[in-house]
């Protein structure tokens, strides 16, 4: 944020998207999506939620912005590996997905909406014999990554897991 002058004269910083789109995925990792709010994003950012309209016009596009920010991460990671085989690509974006508190839900969400997380689509594609391999991969990937962080958050939460899922947890990945 650069610095903007106030009605009293005192500088504060300017807003911009990208601050918008940090705050959101600061609050999306301490808290889940459930928590992740327009008025909880203007909080950490110390303005007032209309303020923020300027930047993104509703929280679906907000969302799609997060969806991307992780879709680049899922990118990275199968870049830094260097793999381009399908099932690499997909082990590397399954691990990048993971490591953002609900991030499969979030890039789910704006994939099944067409506002974001395309980069990882793509990436699946790309190394896809078929364009219906591309899509069966990332519906593979997607609903992996979905079934571990909600299991890992309902383990975290105290919740008792069935049977099939501790069978499922004790076997090696």
């Amino acid at each position: 944020m650069s610095p903007t002058p106030s009605r009293s004269g005192a500088a504060r910083p300017r807003l911009s998207a990208e601050d918008v789109v940090d705050a959101a995925v600061g609050i999306l990792q301490d808290f889940g999506m459930g928590d992740l709010s327009m008025r909880r994003v203007a909080g950490v950012l110390g303005v007032q939620a209309s303020a923020l309209y300027w930047h993104v016009p509703d929280k679906q596009t907000l969302l799609a912005r997060v969806a991307d920010r992780i879709a680049a991460d899922a990118v990275a990671a199968v870049q830094a590996r260097g793999t381009t085989d399908l099932p690499g690509r997909m082990a590397a974006a399954e691990h990048a997905l993971l490591r953002h508190r609900d991030g499969a839900e979030v890039v789910t969400s704006a994939l099944a909406l067409g506002l974001g997380g395309l980069a990882l689509h793509e990436l699946l594609l790309d190394a896809a014999a078929t364009p219906a391999e591309g899509e069966q991969a990332l519906a593979v990937l997607l609903g992996s990554a979905l079934l571990r962080q909600q299991r890992t958050q309902a383990a975290a939460l105290g919740l008792a897991l069935g049977p099939d899922v501790q069978r499922h947890r004790s076997a090696p990945e």
